[in-house]
């Protein structure tokens, strides 16, 4: 009988040693979690606000009537999921497959010469771009008419969210450049349109919040702006359109977007499993969520740190110091463990690449600017 108590009072203890253990580390979490969304909201605002500069919209009209006209030259701009069945007969039939690779390797080409007008295409991607004029004089009217296309966006669906079709963005852009390109080789007074709907273009990805937008964005502008760079523009007017670039205002966006889709995935994530399940599954899920808090707000901060010490940053474009340093630092302060470099979120990559941008948007900007005729 004694053993008996003496075992019941055992068990009692131990339930009441985890349910305060249970107790204690919930309350540590709730406040540790509080801690680090009030400082994000010091320094950027209500973390939730980002649902709010970016509320859900469809693709407009602008946008299908887009990728409809696209699709006849053998690009495929609608989302995955979305592409038709016919996709692959389509790309034969425009000649896409063939003249891609020439087509690519050309536009890149001119695009990183630092001088003189750009070469003539060769014979492939001249007959496309002949073959298809009527096509990509339609959709340079409607790049330059407006409305804008939109691509659909909803941010509350996180990992979920809808992307465009950054691939077909992409294939478009240079086409629309290396018609800029082939113009100006034949000196034709039509150079300009064609460059100006791949910069409209682009800016329908400019202002999105997804990283992978935005890093697509980067490379779009640099093959435009080095277009500028060589080619009889306005040089007054692009002069304008490049004050409207901000680059690492953009990546800094994207940054704050993974950071709440991060945090908030893994709050939605904890909370569903407490709902849902076999009670023996939400018990496990209750003994480790306050752990996973922990680990949450810690990232949270790392994302803050590494965020606030790129706006810091002086405008480069080989070095870009201190980022991992400050992400991993604030890692560490907040409990969590330090990532092995494989695992760590590509800050340096991304931030390199909008330091390049913003510094050749400076050296268009000169070299514009001494294009102008003088007061």
């Amino acid at each position: 009988m004694r053993i008996g108590r003496t075992i019941g009072f055992l068990v009692l203890a131990l339930l009441g040693a985890a349910l305060v253990w249970l107790g204690a580390g919930s309350l540590k979490a709730a406040r540790r979690e509080r801690s680090a969304e009030a400082a994000w909201a010091a320094s950027f605002g209500p973390l939730g606000e980002l649902a709010t500069r970016f509320p859900a919209r469809p693709t407009n009209e602008t946008a299908s009537a887009l990728e409809g006209a696209a699709r006849t030259l053998g690009i495929e701009m609608r989302p995955r999921g979305e592409q038709p069945d016919d996709e692959m007969s389509l790309r034969k039939k425009s000649g896409w497959d063939g003249v891609r690779a020439p087509l690519e390797k050309w536009v890149d080409t001119q695009a990183a010469k630092t001088e003189g007008l750009p070469e003539p295409p060769p014979a492939p991607v001249a007959s496309f771009l002949a073959t298809h004029a009527p096509a990509l004089d339609a959709i340079e009217k409607a790049l330059l008419t407006g409305p804008a296309p939109e691509w659909a966006v909803d941010v509350s669906k996180l990992h979920a969210a809808p992307v465009p079709n950054l691939q077909g963005q992409m294939q478009l852009a240079r086409v629309l450049v290396g018609r800029a390109e082939a113009r100006a080789a034949a000196k034709d007074a039509r150079v300009e349109e064609p460059l100006r709907a791949a910069f409209a273009l682009t800016g329908s990805l400019r202002g999105r919040p997804e990283l992978v937008s935005q890093l697509v964005s980067i490379g779009m502008t640099r093959l435009e702006i080095a277009a500028a760079r060589r080619i009889p523009v306005d040089a007054t007017a692009w002069r304008e359109r490049l004050k409207t670039l901000d680059p690492r205002a953009g990546m800094l966006l994207a940054w704050k977007r993974e950071a709440w889709v991060q945090h908030e995935a893994a709050k939605r994530l904890r909370e569903g499993q407490l709902r849902a399940g076999p009670l023996s599954g939400r018990a496990a899920v209750l003994l480790r969520s306050w752990r996973d808090r922990l680990a949450s707000a810690a990232y949270l901060d790392a994302w803050r740190a590494a965020i606030e010490a790129a706006a810091k940053s002086a405008v480069e474009d080989a070095e870009t110091k201190g980022l991992t340093e400050a992400f991993q630092a604030a890692l560490v302060q907040g409990g969590a463990r330090a990532l092995p470099p494989e695992a760590m979120p590509n800050l340096v990559g991304s931030w390199r690449r909008a330091n390049v941008l913003a510094v050749e948007i400076r050296k268009t900007d000169l070299i514009l600017a001494a294009r102008m005729p003088k007061p």
